[in-house]
């Protein structure tokens, strides 16, 4: 998305005298929600995997329904770059529960400009989810134990957030899902 940015919309707000008072590349609100709901994901990743008691019993812990992201990150033990990029996750943050969610802020009392996705902020952006993708793979693969279950791991084939891991199989090869001669020790149908 952020690539086709140099063709998005601009949309100018103008005053009484026709003086440009603000400008608004208009595709910076869609990445900023997407991105920030992206980052949001990924660093909830780390603490379920940390913490698997946070989704026991059917429920999702009180500890995971914030979207603070610079404070969700600080909770995280494996989470990369624990102190490198917080300007990132404080800039997708701003807007998560403002004007990235809603057409118009919530109360007068959250009024704020919207932000431009500039592209160094959007650089950190990448930096981040590459590295959050290529931890998160390497700890699936060491493995996880989910509440109720056994250890299990992960083998992760293809791009995952943003970092490109094992390519993918190949069609004709045994490891592709359309190949496999069993699901769960049962036949394939």
């Amino acid at each position: 998305m952020y690539r086709r940015r140099s063709s998005s919309p601009i949309l100018t707000l103008v005053d009484a005298n026709k003086v440009i008072v603000e400008q608004t590349v208009e595709i910076d609100k869609p990445i900023f929600l997407l991105g920030g709901f992206a980052l949001e994901n990924a660093i909830k990743a780390f603490l379920v995997y940390e913490n698997p008691n946070w989704i026991s019993n059917g429920r999702l812990s009180g500890k995971l329904k914030s979207h603070k992201l610079t404070e969700l990150q600080k909770l995280s033990r494996h989470i990369p770059f624990k102190n490198k990029y917080i300007w990132v996750l404080s800039a997708f943050e701003f807007g998560l529960d403002s004007w990235f969610r809603y057409p118009c802020p919530l109360s007068i009392e959250q009024v704020s400009e919207q932000r431009q996705l500039h592209f160094m902020l959007w650089q950190g952006y990448e930096a981040l989810m590459k590295a959050y993708g290529k931890k998160i793979v390497t700890l699936l693969k060491s493995g996880w134990t989910g509440p109720g279950m056994e250890k299990q791991s992960w083998i992760v084939r293809g791009e995952t957030l943003g970092w490109k891991g094992l390519p993918l199989p190949n069609r004709n090869s045994t490891e592709h899902p359309e190949n496999y001669k069993s699901y769960k020790g049962k036949p394939q149908a």
